[in-house]
């Protein structure tokens, strides 16, 4: 086979193995496994910052951004009025409720998605059970504390001249409040329960590469056949046991971002003052940031989310991913220059003189510089991570069966000589005949090998336009896994079956494709075309 070069000019290395030709192919690019959680993580990071941004932006519009001092002057900070009627230890118990769920759950998800060896799925589980009962009795003890003391959720304003003040009720949200406070406890409890049981039957842990090949009979890891200790399992029982496991954790989940947010509001209903009547040395009109450092801090966040999001998009082509992490630099950048903007106008805010009879608070706006510092860092240890440390797992490996294809079509082999009798005029001369037709989809396809299963699958790496696949809706990216009813698992199987294909025949082809972050199961419907042999 002859050398071939990929668009940067670099050899694709070729080997033999056994029947196989396996190439390594540089134009595409393979992320690790490590990159959708952490850029999921990622994502909630740069969301968090944007909403901050929001809530100490000083906008009086989304037009009208106002510039103001990094502080918030509190008349009754030392008072129960002071966290808007919410009792200090009610509001940290609810805080840590709802992020020991947030953690437990997260910690099932890692370890499902990653799927290491089962006693190390065993004792992951077990600490997110410990934190998911943490969640539990947390949630309960919150519950019985504040079930009778909804009405004291109070929005206060104080005159500035006469300085009293007046309250507002607020016993709405203490009270869906309270409500969570149970409802997260008992998914919780639900949910560990489901847990502990089902991952030590084996219905709830996917397969692991080793025990298909045990199925297979294959005895390469004997130690490892006696760890997993297979059992007998129901068909279907795994499905339905996953399932509600599932249901549960997000349940959970969803109960305890509920219950974070409600406690938020409540907190943020404690009076917050400005104005020369209170601050008359500065006479700060706004608590907020400055307006340069509202504007940039909006812009890298909102970059920072797209980049995330871009992420996700199914495209293979290593130029792209490539541009990704450009951009993902540039952004950790600019992460770290707002940092330095905010501590420094922090820092300034800090300088200045409390006014009397009021307490100045920083705590929202120390959070918004940990988070500026703290998503720089996220980005970096993604690039150094995915770009550096795994660069050499990142090609994506190629079997062949046949002759490699162009890259505009892909043509399944045929017989370059094929049989066929002449036709012969009335008078005995031949007449002339029209080349033979071979099958043409105008698809490129590649076999790529799963690197947990390793299953093969034909991928759809370029599709011509105008061709027949182009029509039949075919996208790049489609994993083609059935044509008509034969299926196929390996690029030697659509081969073979384009090659039987009659000229001018319709057939369905069955495509997975993934829309964004859910995968779907499409059908294609395609008219195999010919062109000269």
């Amino acid at each position: 086979m002859e050398t071939e070069f990929d668009q940067f000019g670099k050899p694709i290395p070729v080997m033999e193995h056994g029947a196989h030709v396996v190439e390594t192919d540089y134009r595409l690019f393979r992320y690790s496994k490590f990159a959708l959680p952490w850029v999921l993580f990622m994502l909630g990071c740069f969301w968090v910052l944007l909403m901050l941004t929001f809530w100490r932006g000083g906008f009086s519009n989304i037009k009208d951004i106002r510039n103001g001092i990094p502080r918030d002057l509190e008349p009754w900070s030392n008072t129960i009025d002071g966290e808007g009627g919410l009792r200090r230890p009610i509001r940290n118990l609810r805080i840590s409720t709802a992020v020991h769920g947030i953690v437990g759950v997260a910690i099932v998800a890692l370890v499902y998605y990653s799927n290491p060896r089962p006693k190390l799925q065993m004792v992951a589980y077990l600490i997110a059970a410990v934190i998911l009962i943490a969640c539990f009795i947390q949630g309960i003890i919150a519950f019985c504390l504040d079930v009778g003391k909804t009405k004291d959720a109070v929005k206060c304003t104080t005159d500035p001249g006469t300085r009293v003040k007046e309250c507002e009720s607020r016993v709405g949200y203490a009270v869906v409040a309270t409500a969570l406070d149970i409802i997260t406890a008992i998914f919780a409890l639900v949910s560990t329960v489901m847990l502990v049981i089902w991952s030590r039957d084996e219905t709830f842990k996917r397969k692991h590469r080793a025990w298909n090949d045990q199925e297979r009979g294959i005895s390469e890891d004997p130690a490892f056949v006696e760890e997993i200790e297979m059992k007998p399992i129901i068909p279907g029982q795994d499905i339905v046991h996953k399932s509600l496991i599932g249901f549960g954790l997000a349940a959970t989940l969803i109960s305890a971002i509920l219950l974070l947010i409600f406690t938020i509001f409540i907190h943020e209903f404690r009076e917050r003052v400005v104005g020369r009547a209170w601050d008359p040395t500065n006479n700060q009109n706004i608590a907020a940031w400055p307006k340069e450092n509202t504007r940039f801090r909006l812009s890298v966040s909102i970059i920072a989310i797209c980049l995330c999001v871009l992420s996700f998009v199914p495209y293979p082509k290593r130029i792209y991913v490539y541009v990704l992490a450009w951009l993902f630099f540039c952004d950790m950048v600019m992460h770290f220059v707002i940092f330095a903007m905010d501590v420094n106008d922090l820092g300034s805010a800090k300088t200045l003189s409390c006014p009397t009879g009021v307490t100045c608070e920083f705590a929202i706006y120390n959070a918004t510089c940990f988070f500026d510092i703290f998503n720089g860092i996220l980005i970096l240890i993604y690039l150094g991570y995915e770009f550096l440390a795994k660069h050499k797992q990142s090609t994506v490996t190629v079997h062949r069966d046949i002759p490699a294809a162009p890259l505009e079509e892909f043509m399944p082999p045929y017989d370059s000589h094929p049989e066929y009798v002449p036709v012969v005029k009335p008078d005995g001369t031949r007449a002339l005949e029209a080349p033979p037709l071979r099958p043409l989809l105008g698809v490129e396809v590649i076999e790529v090998e799963h690197p947990s299963t390793q299953d093969l699958s034909v991928t759809v790496i370029n599709v011509t336009p105008g061709g027949a696949a182009q029509e039949a809706g075919i996208k790049v990216g489609d994993i083609i896994a059935r044509w008509d009813e034969i299926p196929i698992t390996c690029k030697a199987d659509f081969a073979q079956a384009v090659s039987n294909a009659a000229i001018g025949s319709q057939v369905i082809l069955q495509v997975i494709r993934q829309i964004g972050s859910t995968t779907g199961v499409e059908f294609c419907q395609l008219t195999v075309r010919g062109v000269p042999a």
